[in-house]
């Protein structure tokens, strides 16, 4: 018989197929393999993964493995064994470009749809919430007004002074150079008030406020205290949502007010130093040159801007699902998805307003 044979011990347990499998195994990579089964009368779990690694081995390795000699208790125990197959892992990946282009859109058109459908249901709990007689009494919007806005007042403030003040630095070069210096701040007041102020002021709170929103609830998703609420029978949106939008809509216009103020009077040293305006000079300049309705432009933006803040944070919070590491892609995602979609809601006010 072509082959190195090999004579089964009575019992294959546990005990002796370790060793055993091992010599066999060493051998079928080398040769064919005979396993002689004439002394052999009972094999228990162990002698099934025997065989089955050995015929799996034998299948890789091409070597033939020829078993003989068995009695038919064992020959019957041999053909119950079943060869599972391990499925082949799926492809998760994209064929093409235009796959995976509408795989994203998808997901895009899925999401905006998400925060569409919470805004309605934000306003109905904020408008027609009070009026419900079953409705649970819940607090903490004024707590939240003082987390999500009070708090960031400092960084706002000194983000919005500091950009305004390289802004007039660079712009004071030019214009000394045309003479144009009377122009200073009319101009930089304009640009505060219609574009910098409402924009940056969001953008830094979908930064540090949106990001605490959205760990927060994803926390409390992946805790699964949200399942728990609606056990209850209360609306995680009139619960969660609701103090948060409210108090997003109060704080954003007022930040992004007193944010461009901040800036005016950063230009206003530029003016000082460069140009010799006065105090009351430069801001009569802004007055001037700001119409009325521009006031009423900004704060709609900014109001637009917490809104979309507070909703895409929010959904990403109440879509979180796994543990700790879901916490934290909820927080990035939510702090990428704000950021992008208030400069693009600004590219859309540009062309309505202006």
């Amino acid at each position: 018989m072509e082959g190195r044979t090999i004579t089964l011990p009575v019992a294959l347990t546990a005990t002796n197929s370790k060793e055993l499998l091992r010599e066999c195994r060493r051998t079928l990579y080398k040769e064919p393999l005979n396993l002689d089964g004439s002394s052999l009368t009972r094999m228990d779990y162990s002698g099934d993964a025997f065989f089955a690694l050995l015929a799996d081995l034998s299948e890789k390795t091409g070597n033939k493995l020829t078993l003989a000699h068995f009695n038919e208790e064992i020959k019957a125990q041999l053909r119950a064994l079943k060869k599972e197959k391990i499925p082949k892992k799926v492809k998760t990946g994209y064929s093409n470009f235009l796959e995976a282009l509408g795989a994203k859109t998808i997901v895009i058109a899925k999401e905006v749809a998400e925060v569409f459908i919470l805004l309605n249901m934000s306003i109905y709990w904020m408008i027609c919430g009070p009026f419900d007689k079953g409705r649970s009494k819940f607090g903490g919007t004024a707590k939240q007004v003082f987390m999500l806005g009070t708090e960031a007042t400092g960084i706002c403030f000194l983000m919005v002074a500091l950009i305004c003040f390289t802004m007039a630095l660079q712009s004071s070069f030019m214009l000394k150079a045309v003479g144009g210096g009377s122009y200073l701040a009319s101009g930089l007041g304009y640009l505060i008030f219609a574009e910098i102020s409402p924009l940056l002021t969001t953008i830094i709170l979908a930064g540090r406020s949106g990001s605490s929103i959205a760990a927060e609830i994803a926390n409390m998703s992946v805790c699964e205290e949200i399942k728990a609420i609606k056990t209850m029978a209360i609306s995680p949106v009139q619960y969660l949502v609701v103090p948060r939008f409210i108090a997003m809509t109060i704080c954003t216009p007022i930040l992004a007010f007193c944010a461009g103020i901040a800036g005016c009077l950063a230009g206003f040293l530029i003016g000082y130093f460069f140009f010799d305006i006065s105090f009351a000079n430069y801001f009569q300049s802004i007055r001037d040159g700001i119409p009325p309705i521009l006031f009423l432009k900004s704060t709609v933006k900014s109001i637009a801007f917490g809104w979309l803040v507070t909703l895409i944070s929010c959904n990403k919070g109440l879509n979180a699902e796994g543990g700790a590491e879901a916490v934290g892609l909820a927080t990035t995602s939510s702090v990428v998805v704000s950021i992008s979609a208030i400069i693009v809601a600004d590219c859309a006010f540009s062309f309505i307003f202006y």
